[in-house]
């Protein structure tokens, strides 16, 4: 306390505060985009509820049929109407914690088979969801194609993105254990012009 009489409120590092405090947050609303079965890419969104009715928000973009977790980031301790702009940009849909936590966690254990880590920012962002333990139920959930990777190639993904993603895969499935599709990207120079290896035993499985 200050001699003024003021009680001093020390600065709480919203990392720190994640790390050690977010799960002990009660659960709130938990939202993934609509067409995640059919594209393969899951933007979830899960939040806890602070005592102030703020919010902190998990956002993870997962692919479920190759590499697991590729971006995840938070909002801390922020206001209802901040929340609700992040949920309508979003425009998905509510879906169960339980469904929403085997997604998650299914598909960065999948992809850590296939040789992948999450992305750098899970190393907080993992905070923000339950423990991954036997309270947990598990769901059966797809991860792959016909219990193998499916590596869709990226409108960004560049050819050394995409050398690195197939290097990764050779060595740890395989080749001709992973399906590969490279018809998301319109330039097929990319792959002439940039050192890429188009062999037809590349296409897939």
């Amino acid at each position: 306390m200050a001699k003024t009489g003021k009680v001093i409120q020390l600065f709480q590092n919203p990392d720190n505060f994640i790390r050690s405090r977010a799960r002990q947050l009660p659960l709130g609303q938990c939202y993934i985009s609509h067409d995640w079965e059919k594209s393969g890419i899951a933007n979830v969104l899960i939040s806890r509820t602070h005592i102030n009715e703020n919010f902190t928000v998990g956002i993870y973009l997962v692919d479920v049929r190759c590499l697991g977790i590729k971006d995840s980031a938070f909002k801390f301790n922020i206001p209802i109407d901040e929340f609700e702009d992040l949920v309508s940009y979003m425009n998905g849909e509510v879906i169960d914690y339980n469904m929403a936590h085997n997604i998650i966690y299914g598909a960065e254990a999948f992809a850590e088979s296939c040789g992948f880590k999450p992305h750098k920012d899970w190393g907080v962002g993992q905070f923000i969801l339950e423990e991954d333990d036997d309270r947990i139920p598990i769901i059966n959930i797809e991860f792959g194609e016909n219990g193998v990777p499916a590596y869709y190639v990226g409108p960004h993904d560049t050819a050394a993105m995409i050398n690195s993603v197939l290097s990764t895969l050779d060595k740890h499935v395989g080749i001709g254990n992973y399906f590969f599709y490279k018809d998301e990207v319109e330039d097929d120079d990319l792959f002439s012009d940039n050192g890429f290896d188009t062999t037809p035993d590349r296409e897939g499985i």
